[in-house]
């Protein structure tokens, strides 16, 4: 008997390369300590093993690897080719703590109890119900007794808006329109009429994200056979089943109960922590989370339950940075104003003090009880303040460790080898801080790739005018290369 095996969808086109940038250990341990679950893992260890589920070309656990080498990567994906890539670039970084598998998640020869932090993103949501719950019992196999695991899936009811527009893609690329099917879905949102405008509406938006994308978000967000949204307490539910218990989630901000209103937080209560997320969902029209999950066996044996609010005073215990920059001559009032991170916002008394104070020492973190004691103020008051900035306002964001990195040019810089090789080959720029760093100027793209920590500035300058011989001088050259690294280094991508 002869048997076909189909090509995996992720080899014949592989998926959007991202880090993401709440996904990091560092940022678990926070959530961690914020929610009271008071794992070792969070307060003594630093040489946590990492493992993630679905890693593709390593597109988040590659930069994690080379920001921290004392701890252990692993990646498991099923599709060959990413993994195959995913290894070249590793060799080509000189990275000796991270290795990749090719292999279904559910039969993945991996030890067990084994991870302090197992991460999965862009996987639940897009296997089958079966796969689901193997995907969630190999995660709780995986994990330490006292590890955090990451998973993101799509919800319900945001995604009910989406689904018609999945649908309607779908049926054209069976049907072969001539149109392709961002073309075919923005024909079907221009026929529709106006007196379906909210149908109208939720057309074009899939439509103006998909015209933003490449062809991989696309084929697999919305062309894939299997997609299934579902809602947080059949997640919740699943991952029960499988000895897991909800922490909390990556990113606060956009589903924290305490900052809903306050109908809805009354409603809430007497829910329990299920039935109080649903809600949440149900009223913010969430479609998107990323739940963090602890072992039900140790989450029982400390009584420890997600609360309904984080702890404000744990702040005091921590690391801030932020990447607010202060708009020039708008505190003459007393009230500042800040941009960065898409958002402006007005502060005034400590928390402006203390945004001014982070501002000057971005892209590195202050310890805020030692932000506390430069301020003034006392530490519980800063806390507070900078507990609600960070909760509120994307741009703050709390720290357990500070990687290595430099904000000082020397005379032969240096930046890390994955962040080199994507320069040089393409993708997505990764800083210390595992956030992605948007360069899309060529020549600076350029001079990051030739960062090795041998190259001196004059021979930068000399291979710049050299690539754009005709176009700028030796002396423009210089100018662009020392502008290239200034802007490198408060980006947090030069090392030491």
């Amino acid at each position: 008997m002869v048997q076909c095996h189909m090509a995996d969808p992720y080899d014949l086109l592989p998926y959007t390369e991202h880090a993401y940038a709440e996904s990091r250990p560092d940022n678990l341990r926070v959530l961690a300590r914020l929610s009271g679950f008071h794992a070792s893992v969070g307060l003594t260890h630093d040489a946590p093993r990492v493992l993630e589920l679905g890693c593709g070309r390593g597109g988040n656990l590659l930069p994690l690897a080379s920001a921290w080498p004392e701890a252990t990567f692993v990646g498991v994906d099923r599709a060959t080719a990413p993994i195959r890539d995913a290894m070249r670039i590793a060799e080509a970084a000189a990275l000796s703590n991270v290795s990749f598998v090719t292999a279904d998640f559910a039969e993945a020869a991996l030890p067990v109890d084994s991870f302090d932090f197992v991460l999965c993103h862009g996987v639940y949501s897009w296997v089958p119900v079966a796969s689901r719950r193997a995907l969630l019992e190999r995660i709780k196999r995986s994990l330490a007794p006292d590890g955090i695991a990451y998973v993101s899936f799509n919800t319900l009811p945001g995604w009910y808006r989406k689904l018609a527009a999945r649908d309607w893609l779908r049926f054209a690329a069976r049907s072969s329109f001539p149109e392709g099917p961002r073309d075919a879905l923005r024909w079907l949102s221009e026929v529709v009429s106006v007196e379906h405008a909210s149908y109208r509406q939720d057309l074009r938006a899939v439509h103006d994200r998909l015209v933003a994308t490449d062809a991989a978000y696309l084929t697999h967000e919305y062309l894939a056979e299997e997609h299934h949204p579902v809602h947080v307490t059949t997640f919740l539910s699943e991952a029960n089943d499988a000895g897991l218990t909800y922490l909390g989630d990556a990113l606060p901000s956009e589903t924290a109960l305490e900052l809903a209103p306050d109908d809805v937080r009354s409603r809430a209560a007497g829910l329990g922590v299920a039935g109080a997320l649903e809600l949440i969902d149900f009223a913010l029209d969430t479609a998107f989370r990323r739940a963090l999950l602890v072992r039900s066996d140790t989450a029982d044996a400390r009584r420890f339950r997600a609360p309904e609010r984080l702890d404000a005073r744990a702040v005091a215990e921590l690391r801030v940075a932020s990447r607010l920059v202060p708009v020039e001559g708008s505190a003459e009032s007393g009230v500042g104003s800040f941009q960065g991170a898409g958002v402006t916002l007005q502060a005034e008394g400590v928390a402006r003090r203390a945004l001014q104070a982070l501002a000057v020492a971005a892209p590195r973190s202050i310890a805020c009880a030692d932000l506390a004691r430069t301020l003034g103020d006392p530490l519980e008051l800063v806390a507070t303040e900078l507990y609600h900035l960070w909760l509120t306002a994307p741009g703050l964001d709390l720290h357990l460790r500070e990687p290595d990195f430099t904000t000082t040019v020397s005379a032969r810089p240096r930046a890390s080898a994955v962040a080199r090789w994507h320069a040089i080959e393409g993708g997505p720029i990764t800083n210390a801080w595992h956030q992605e760093v948007d360069l899309r100027e060529r020549i600076v793209r350029s001079v990051l790739g030739r960062l090795d920590g041998r190259t001196t500035i004059d021979a930068l300058s000399t291979a710049v005018c050299d690539e754009e011989a005709g176009r700028i001088s030796p002396a423009e050259a210089a100018a662009v290369v020392a502008g290239s690294l200034t802007l490198l280094a408060r980006s947090a991508i030069l090392v030491a």
